[in-house]
């Protein structure tokens, strides 16, 4: 065989394939598939046989990478079957495209690729492009042709329904479309009888395709009726009719009835598609590939687009949420349950004691949420709150670093499971004892399949440590999170033959519970008790995006600065994002002086309520009954007065939570003021010339003597 070495930037060899075997090959219709036919179409109707790939991809809405790999496939092929040369670089790595390109490098990594004059020759003497069309003399043709070029496409499609449907089971994955009754002039994908569905049809030599909304009869599920099924993804489309995606699609002629859609009932189905027409009974290549294109690409994106936020309003149009605003009946509670509904997010500012931390508490049990208290402080940073590097100890006492979640990512990864009904209640008692078990005495486990026996211990940070049963074993070490990801999930990342064994004995020898996540809908807030009081940028990093309101999901994903470090297991392998159902309460002081590191940005993040002290005096009801009358009075009149002292504000009012250490000192209004109110008083005068006679005066009118005025202010 011979052997051709090029230069690595040599992209204009000898031609090694004559227009003979050229018109043998593309003659060839068991060698030529239609990937290949397409790829060489494309190139040769540009002028002068000649593009780039990125070129070609955003003329006929596919990926470049597709393109790519339909040439160096082709090109591949037609060396293997010639047999008589084979190309390399000069390092020793093999190159296909000069089999049947000539290149020039345009920019960076960017190549115009010129069709072989030979091959060009050999196309045009067949009249190539007049004799490609395929046959479709009815809808099993032309779907058995797409679910054949469909490729990989195929079994990324199955992933994401999986996922986007939460399946527990991988749907089928070796056809797009189902077609199984010749007497249908139409077919679906696989398995979307009750979801958006990718629909194709065949009728008076026309095909329609595109996202079909179906509101006709469903077997096999009895739950909804079908036009309940389908009312999520209706109600998605229609608020997506401004969208990018939605649009791209319309410039591509995809079109639909919207009157119809809004009122279609029960038997209806409506089809956001475009029409291709058959010349005969012949489909060009280029407009099958259209087809293919759109499917794999921006009907694809529409579609993913579409389920994601019909998911998200499945979940929130939940009763809970109406539910829970009946059950909230003090006035000032309801208000802000329902600031931080339509927002996610929300700040309650005000003055200390105003027990802004105790209503975003009883805010949580009010709507039954899992809630979750993290105090900011000057230290506080990503590390703590997102994710970083923690000193470890190995089995032989090195120290090494791990990559440890932060207790906010803790805490969304709750949530996650929570919402993909993946909890489970009680394994980290499970695995404490499990761990606590092998630490006494290791356990002797045996291979699924081989049945080779092994050992496993555990090692300083809690992982397992297994050691088959050999004269020299290389310990192999497994995570507690994969075992966990196996209960929860099923998903094997690697060592199945360990894993399997292990698990089964866990659940064999422990009372392993799920938890009762039927109600996707439940909600999971987190305080940040004195928000301002840490760099916030500092905190959050990159996930200054992610907790924009708008990006609540997967729209919202973000790389995080240690996302190279993240193992298999991990759910935010592919980037990190906040689930829907995670809200934020923050808590703030006005008058705390690092307010001003929340900057505008951040703030628009955020919906604001102020809680004023007045609005608090409930807090009083059956703990200081007896004294909450003239406690009132003293309150109020205190906070005129610390308004009128200059450079203060209604931000340095008393809140009513001091007046609940009145408790302690049986009504004692003195020993209030002395061990309570007149250091935070002293505090907010520091600084002040007369700071002494400001705060006598702040005294009186706590006291209540008749006759104070501001004249202490008056110079």
């Amino acid at each position: 065989m011979q052997q051709i070495v090029v230069k690595s930037d040599d992209y204009n060899s000898e031609s090694q394939v004559t227009k003979d075997e050229w018109l043998k090959i593309l003659s060839d219709d068991n060698f030529m598939t239609n990937n290949y036919r397409y790829a060489l179409s494309i190139f040769f109707l540009e002028p002068e046989h000649k593009a780039t790939c990125k070129f070609l991809a955003e003329k006929y809405n596919t990926s470049p990478f597709s393109i790519s790999g339909f040439i160096t496939g082709f090109s591949r092929a037609v060396q293997e079957r010639l047999n008589r040369f084979e190309i390399t670089t000069e390092e020793g790595g093999k190159t296909y495209w000069l089999v049947t390109m000539l290149g020039t490098k345009v920019s960076g990594k960017l190549f115009e690729w010129t069709m072989r004059e030979e091959l060009a020759e050999a196309m045009t003497e067949l009249n190539y492009m007049n004799s490609t069309s395929l046959y479709i003399d009815n809808l099993g043709t032309l779907i058995k042709h797409i679910n054949k070029d469909m490729g990989k496409f195929k079994k990324d499609f199955a992933e994401a329904r999986k996922k986007l449907a939460n399946m527990k089971i991988m749907p089928n994955s070796q056809n797009l479309f189902k077609y199984d009754d010749p007497s249908r002039d139409w077919a679906i994908n696989v398995g979307g009888g009750t979801e958006i569905q990718y629909h194709i049809n065949l009728g008076n030599n026309n095909i329609g395709y595109g996202l079909g909304f179906n509101a006709q009869y469903v077997p096999f599920n009895n739950e909804k009726t079908s036009l309940e099924l389908v009312k999520p993804f209706v109600d998605t489309f229609l608020s997506l009719q401004n969208s990018e995606e939605v649009e791209t699609l319309i410039n591509r002629d995809f079109s639909i009835d919207l009157v119809s859609l809004r009122t279609m009932g029960e038997g209806g189905y409506n089809l956001f598609g475009r029409n291709v027409q058959l010349v005969g009974n012949e489909l060009p290549l280029i407009d099958y590939y259209s087809i293919i294109n759109d499917l794999k690409g921006d009907v694809f994106k529409l579609y993913k687009k579409i389920f994601e936020n019909a998911n998200k309003l499945t979940i929130n149009s939940q009763p809970d949420d109406q539910d829970t605003q009946q059950s909230i009946t003090n006035p000032l509670l309801q208000e802000i349950s329902e600031l931080l509904l339509a927002n996610k997010n929300l700040i309650l500012t005000g003055a200390p004691g105003t027990g802004k931390t105790y209503l975003a508490k009883t805010l949580a049990e009010a709507w039954g949420a899992e809630h979750k208290l993290i105090q900011f402080h000057p230290s506080y940073d990503y590390t703590d709150f997102v994710e970083g590097l923690r000193p470890i100890q190995n089995e032989d006492g090195e120290v090494g670093f791990e990559l440890r979640d932060g207790s906010f990512k803790k805490f969304c990864k709750q949530a996650l499971k929570y919402q993909n009904n993946q909890q489970l209640s009680n394994f980290d008692e499970v695995y404490k004892k499990f761990t606590d078990e092998v630490a006494e005495e290791k356990i002797k486990l045996k291979t699924r399949i081989r049945k080779n026996p092994f050992k496993i211990s555990i090692s300083p940070n809690g992982h397992i440590i297994i050691k088959a049963d050999t004269e020299d074993p290389t310990p192999i070490t497994l995570s507690k999170e994969k075992i966990q990801t196996y209960f929860e999930t099923g998903k094997i990342l690697d060592w199945k033959s360990y894993l399997i064994p292990i698990c089964e004995y866990i659940e064999e020898n422990y009372d392993l519970r799920m938890a009762n996540t039927e109600d996707k809908g439940k909600k999971f807030i987190l305080i940040l008790d004195e928000i301002n009081r840490a760099e916030i940028s500092k905190v959050l990093g990159e996930l200054f995006f992610s907790i924009d309101p708008g990006y609540r999901g997967e729209s919202g994903r973000v790389t995080t600065q240690y996302s190279n470090l993240q193992t298999e297991e991990d759910v935010f392998k592919e980037g990190f994002y906040i689930p829907d159902n995670v809200y934020i309460i923050g808590t703030m002081n006005d008058i705390d002086r690092s307010v001003e590191s929340f900057d505008f940005a951040m703030r628009r993040r955020f919906a604001w309520k102020e809680i004023k002290s007045e609005d608090r005096l409930s807090m009083w009801d059956g703990q200081i009954d007896k004294w909450s009358d003239e406690a009132k009075q003293r309150l109020i009149a205190l906070n005129k007065a610390i308004e009128s002292v200059q450079g203060l504000s209604a931000a340095y009012h008393v809140g009513p939570a001091y007046f609940l250490k009145l408790a302690n000192y049986d009504g004692n209004f003195d020993k209030l003021w002395t061990y309570h109110l007149e250091s935070l008083l002293f505090e907010y005068l520091r600084g002040y010339p007369d700071a002494e006679q400001q705060l006598q005066g702040l005294k009186d009118a706590y006291n209540l003597i008749v006759g104070f005025d501001d004249a202490r202010n008056d110079g």
